[in-house]
């Protein structure tokens, strides 16, 4: 009843608004985070057109949003205040899809309504193509959301055939890179010296990033560590002490689930809670996961990259590549893992990743997909 509630009165305050011209509207992981694709829109207009746009971003009401800018209008969701900046945005972003029930939005005449989704590509299957593996309610939300789609964003022309074939969508692609992904052709130095200072880790240190995606069970077993046995040959491999971050995936924090005993040892920190990866991809030296689409983004810093994947052969979701054709080191279990690291060869693995992007991927990725899209917002 809570939805009809929410919906009802967000047609009737849409009755009586009209659409800002300037206005703009975004949110990230169903309103938990400052992140993703819809994050540095945010900020590439804050700079590169400072006043040209009302900037609001709204979150759960217990998301922390101090150290968000200044120039950003806060709502929470699910007040009155949402509802008639969700009813008066000429353009809304988000990165995961709007569902009619839970977003209370239904589109108007001249809104622009734009599905950044939440990653450039990955290895697990996605939407129609693990429709099997769905709920009934995630698939007619992600119907509804293709319908009222103005554009979707792609990274690679291997994610426009996917977006094609399995998004429920047939309207407009911009094939011009992911937003998210232009920080990494930028400087980091600065963030580097920020978080480093924040998290009070020595400045000769380099960081491994673990960052795996979640299973339908949302289950820590797959992601266990020895840690002892891994940090080791890291520090030998890349020369430096190093510092673990521990990532898991968003879908963590929305259950609330304690990952403290994935963090037994006094250089791993977690990290699961920090708003935004990306920022972490940007000052790490090495990243291992398993099927999340992050090794592809990290892969644009030509850093290494392994793959680890405990339950590979049980793995229900599907997987677009075998891991094995891929170009980043992979082990299934820890000894492999100890093994892979101890072997790697940076040239091989150069030269592999080139090849994949190349004759596979088709990248779209050059650091300029929020300049492309602000190009298309012009037009509208």
């Amino acid at each position: 009843m809570e939805h009809v509630f929410w919906l009802l009165l967000s047609l009737f305050i849409r009755c009586f608004t009209r659409i800002n011209k300037k206005r703009i509207l975004s949110w990230s992981y169903y309103y938990t985070k400052y992140s993703c694709s819809p994050r540095y829109i945010t900020e590439y207009l804050l700079k590169e057109h400072p006043g040209k746009f009302e900037l609001y971003w709204c979150f759960n009401k217990d998301v922390d949003v101090s150290q968000l800018p200044s120039e950003i209008k806060i709502v929470r969701w699910r007040t009155w205040k949402y509802l008639l900046i969700l009813n008066s945005s000429a353009f809304l972003f988000t990165n995961t899809r709007t569902g009619l029930w839970k977003s209370s939005f239904v589109k108007k005449k001249g809104q622009r309504y734009v599905m950044t989704w939440h990653s450039s590509m990955g290895i697990k299957k996605i939407e129609q193509d693990a429709e099997e593996t769905l709920s009934l309610s995630y698939i007619n939300e992600a119907k509804y959301d293709s319908s009222i789609c103005d554009l979707i964003l792609s990274g690679c022309k291997f994610r426009t055939e996917v977006i094609k074939r399995a998004f429920w969508y047939d309207g407009e692609i911009l094939e011009k890179g992911t937003p998210r992904n232009d920080v990494l052709f930028q400087d980091h130095t600065e963030l580097k010296q920020r978080i480093f200072a924040q998290c009070d880790i020595p400045k000769n240190t380099k960081i491994l990033l673990y960052a795996p995606t979640f299973r339908k069970d949302m289950g820590l077993q797959y992601y266990k560590f020895n840690w002892d046995d891994v940090l080791p040959a890291l520090e030998e491999k890349f020369g430096s002490p190093m510092f673990i971050f521990l990532r898991l995936h968003p879908n963590f924090c929305r259950a609330g689930i304690d990952v403290s005993a994935l963090c037994q040892c006094e250089r791993v920190l977690d990290v699961t809670y920090y708003h935004d990866m990306h920022e972490l991809l940007c000052i790490s030296d090495v990243l291992i996961t398993d099927y999340s689409s992050s090794l592809f983004d990290f892969s644009l810093l030509h850093k290494p990259c392994f793959i680890y994947a405990t339950d590979y052969e049980s793995y229900d979701r599907g997987t677009y590549f075998r891991l094995e054709e891929l170009p980043f080191p992979l082990a299934l279990n820890n000894a492999e893992l100890f093994d892979v690291i101890s072997q790697f060869d940076k040239e091989e693995y150069e030269s592999k990743l080139t090849e994949f992007n190349k004759r596979i991927l088709c990248s779209y990725e050059t650091g300029k997909a929020c300049e492309a899209l602000y190009q298309w917002m012009t037009l509208c």
